[in-house]
């Protein structure tokens, strides 16, 4: 393919590494990978990475000033650098809706790079010849590309006659001696071309403090920092997974396991996901026969993790690198244990591209202090004093008594293990649904739960999304009307899971049983009732009445019957229950519960 007909160019230094490029870059040709250059010069490698990677996003960074052979009157290259940029624009416009221009020094704009947590999966490193300026270029940029990145340095052996200092080999090479066994070897000839391995510090996160003094220490090594699984679950998200693992890797958190479920895809996944995984030994890989569904996969995953807190990552999303130590934190330092926490998300297009940002629904009062204070709880080594002050700002308790939806989505929950397994669903091994659509109503229920108002992870929309087909809004729903329709046939099969499992879950609920019960009806107070009338809902109470009757005293069990029901429907739930007869204990509830209406209408009336 020749990529640069209709291109105009003055020199051509890159044609011949093509055919090398095109051999390491051949198996993400597809995926929806970002690619920074320093140094474009008149963008004859940009126009490559922009084509042979039709889905990518591209940062060029650039001064168009020049480098001393560029300025040097009488020199062999000396060139008009405003020519030469005016070439870049005209050569890259046609791909100018994936392209981002930084016309700036490296060391700025990889500096703002990093201060905006900015991740690549791919760098080229082409900028000034000198052999600081190369081993600065390629040391800023490492921290910016992803684990399994691929970096090119350029220009290994340009010019060998020159002093060392002036040359970039010897800072390429101070740069691979600084960076030894975070990397494998690709190709080393006049380029060199690298993947980011590193492999992760046995003793990172590790070292957890209270009041300023190592735990570790303090307790003789028997206490150690949370073990948290993540579980990736892809049915046919090739395109998207490995950017997916690459975040997981990326994480300043080291204390992880990450099991990657291929739930039954009929795409390349399994071959992505094995050249992402490969070599890092916190994870595991299983291949499933068929899709049993996302929770289904999920209930699936609950008897191979070994992880506290355990984090479903939708295969289409990203984490940033501080998401799991924040959770962690949360979890360790709110002043009530929570089922589990959501953070807010950055959503994004197929390509990367933020459209908004996203939380929760439950109002944030930053007076009140959530968390523990700082020096009298456990503290990560990776969160600072700062962050641990704004985490605690941003960080709320969700009422028990809320209804409806108040949490980010999928890959944003991380939950007690023991929650999700207390909440677990035997029987049928496929349950196609989503995991949060279950998980955060029931362990909400029985747990409670905490936002974390602060962006951790990136959510990804991209026209194959059932929860949420475009950015939130507040004036429009989410999710596809197949989603809102399997979402309530799902309700009736938690609601009846709920009743038929009375007899173990309402001694331990201890009387919040049917609190519980209308919270993940996910309906408002207000029409609780209406919801209990529908006949689907009628069925499943009259089904269960014995099992509820016998848990409950009769009293008890009358009153919440007819605090959701009333007339015939009322009667026949409580014959049900009572073995076909009323007892005298439901006539006088009755009598009640008439007396109670009759009075609430006359109030409203007043």
């Amino acid at each position: 393919m020749n990529y640069f007909d209709g291109k105009a160019f003055s020199w051509d230094w890159t044609s011949r590494h093509i055919p090398v490029w095109e051999q390491h870059l051949r198996d993400r040709s597809d995926e929806p990978v970002k690619v920074l250059e320093i140094g474009s010069f008149e963008g004859r490698s940009a126009v490559f990475f922009l084509q042979f990677l039709p889905n990518c996003h591209l940062t060029c960074i650039d001064t168009f000033e020049g480098s001393i052979e560029h300025k040097t009157v009488g020199a062999r290259h000396h060139t008009d650098m405003a020519d030469v940029e005016a070439r870049f624009d005209a050569n890259t416009r046609p791909f100018a809706h994936r392209l981002e221009k930084l016309k700036a020094f490296s060391i700025d704009a990889l500096s703002e790079l990093q201060r905006a947590a900015r991740r690549f999966d791919i760098v080229y490193v082409d900028g000034d010849h000198h052999a600081a300026a190369a081993f600065a270029d390629a040391q800023q940029s490492w921290d910016l590309l992803v684990s399994g990145g691929i970096m090119i340095l350029d220009d290994y052996q340009w010019q060998p006659t020159k002093p060392a200092t002036e040359r970039p080999k010897a800072g390429i090479d101070a740069f691979l001696l600084a960076r030894a066994g975070e990397y494998e070897f690709l190709h080393q000839d006049y380029q060199v071309i690298i993947r980011k391995t590193r492999a992760p510090d046995p003793h990172a996160g590790s070292d957890f403090t209270i009041g300023g003094r190592s735990v570790n220490e303090l307790s003789g090594a028997a206490i150690k920092p949370p073990l948290v699984s993540f579980v990736v679950i892809s049915w046919n998200y090739a395109r998207y997974v490995g950017a997916t693992i690459d975040s997981i890797k990326a994480q300043d958190y080291a204390n992880f396991e990450c099991l990657v479920i291929d739930n039954g895809s009929t795409d390349d996944s399994a071959e992505v996901i094995a050249r992402h995984v490969a070599g890092d030994s916190r994870f595991t890989v299983e291949n499933l026969p068929e899709n049993l569904g996302q929770l289904g996969a999920a209930f699936w995953s609950l008897d191979k993790i070994k992880g506290g807190f355990v984090t479903f990552v939708d295969a289409d999303d990203v984490l940033l690198s501080t998401y799991a130590s924040m959770h962690v934190q949360a979890h360790l330092a709110l002043r009530q244990s929570v089922a589990f926490t959501s953070s807010s998300v950055a959503e994004m297009d197929a390509l990367g591209n933020i459209l908004a940002a996203a939380g929760g629904s439950v109002t944030i009062n930053s007076q009140t202090r959530n968390l523990h204070p700082e020096a009298s709880t456990l503290r990560l080594p990776t969160v600072s004093h700062q962050v641990f002050q704004h985490l605690s700002a941003r960080t709320v308790l969700v009422p028990k008594s809320a209804t409806g939806w108040h949490w980010s989505p999928g890959t944003a929950n991380m939950y007690r293990a023991s929650q999700l397994r207390l909440v677990r669903r035997g029987g049928e091994p496929r349950y196609m649904r989503s995991a949060d659509g279950y998980f955060n109503f029931m362990c909400h229920g029985f747990g409670g739960s905490a936002l974390i108002d602060i962006v951790l992870s990136g959510y990804r929309l991209h026209g194959e999304n059932a929860f949420s087909n475009h950015e939130s809004s507040p004036w429009l729903r989410s999710g596809t009307p197949e989603y809102y329709r399997l979402a309530h046939e799902a309700t009736l099969t938690d609601i009846d899971f709920l009743m038929a499992n009375a007899v173990r879950y309402v001694w331990m609920l201890d009387g919040g049983f049917w609190s519980v019960l209308d919270l993940i009806t996910r309906e408002t107070p207000k029409r609780l009732r209406r919801f209990y009338g529908d006949p689907k809902v009628f069925e499943i109470f009259l089904a269960n009445a014995p099992k509820l009757a016998v848990q409950f005293r009769s009293r008890v069990f009358c009153r919440e019957i007819l605090a959701r029901y009333s007339g015939s429907q009322a009667r026949k739930i409580l014959r049900a229950g009572f073995g076909g007869k009323l007892k005298p204990r439901a006539y006088g509830e009755m009598a009640l519960s008439r007396l109670r209406r009759a009075r609430a209408i006359l109030q409203k009336r007043k």
